[in-house]
């Protein structure tokens, strides 16, 4: 059994993330050089390559893909231990973005208690689109988001897949015959808005938007009055809509990750750990 240098995993995990050396050797701090010589001897260690490369694009290979989950885990439970072991009373400030769907209704009691247990932590949240919240990631604004991301993305690591519906008010007229299907969505770059968007055209189906909001509160008053169709995870549908069972084009799945700098303070684990274990159990 060839064991697995942490250093190494680190890096390997940075660049499947980031999908780019530069971008991960500055979130290790380490320089671009000695991250590729990290993935260079991983890949010697395993025998197997772990990226395909091209002039543009650093994508995880089928054996990248299978290490990714592993090697996160991994360095998870490894800074679990030492915190655990010898850590001492966590203090600092923790920056969390959240989607705005589930910050409110899915995640409050977690909050709470990661607040009542560490009284020294200063847990500063905001809310944005998906897209919003893993640039502001990128560019230091913050330490732990929690999201969506389409099947396929290399963001963060997987908590919880769902499917997108379609959801309409109780009482609403819309039936999803309509010759031209009105919407009311997210404004760029919602993930949900992308997806809606990609499926009715690929189904050629004509749609028009009729509401546009970040505010859920928003999207929900405007479904509620018949204004349009939208569309949320089943994870957090809001309370008053309901899924609209029609002849639409399915929406597929949507992932839930949670995505972070590969240093992490011990603050910041710890709120991973149980915004991970609530995610997994509702």
């Amino acid at each position: 059994m060839r064991p697995l240098p942490p250093e190494l995993l680190r890096s390997f995990v940075a660049v499947a993330q980031t999908g780019s050396f530069t971008t991960a050797a500055e979130r290790v701090c380490l320089t671009q050089p000695t991250v590729s010589q990290h993935i260079r001897r991983l890949e010697d260690l395993l025998n197997r390559p772990l990226f395909e490369r091209d002039t543009r694009n650093v994508r995880l290979s089928r054996h990248g893909e299978a290490l990714q989950d592993y090697a996160a885990r991994i360095l998870e439970l490894m800074d679990k231990a030492v915190s655990s072991v010898s850590g001492p009373p966590l203090h600092g400030t923790v920056r969390l973005g959240l989607s705005e769907d589930f910050a409110a209704t899915r995640l409050t009691s977690a909050l709470a208690a990661f607040v009542q247990r560490n009284p020294e932590v200063e847990l500063v949240i905001a809310t944005a689109l998906s897209g919003t919240l893993f640039r502001d990631l990128d560019e230091d604004r913050y330490d732990l988001v929690f999201a969506k991301r389409l099947p396929g993305s290399q963001r963060g690591r997987v908590i919880r897949i769902e499917p997108l519906c379609w959801c309409v008010g109780p009482d609403s007229r819309i039936d999803g015959g309509e010759a031209v299907l009105p919407l009311a969505l997210h404004p760029e770059p919602s993930i949900s808005r992308t997806r809606v968007l990609e499926v009715l055209k690929a189904a050629n189906r004509p749609c028009r938007i009729a509401a546009v909001s970040a505010s859920v509160a928003a999207l929900k008053a405007a479904v509620i009055a018949g204004l349009g169709v939208s569309a949320f995870a089943g994870y957090v549908i809001p309370d008053g809509l309901v899924r609209l069972d029609a002849d639409l084009p399915d929406l597929g799945l949507l992932e839930y990750v949670i995505d972070r700098p590969a240093v992490a303070s011990p603050a910041v684990l710890e709120l991973e750990s149980i915004l991970t274990s609530a995610a997994r159990a509702l």
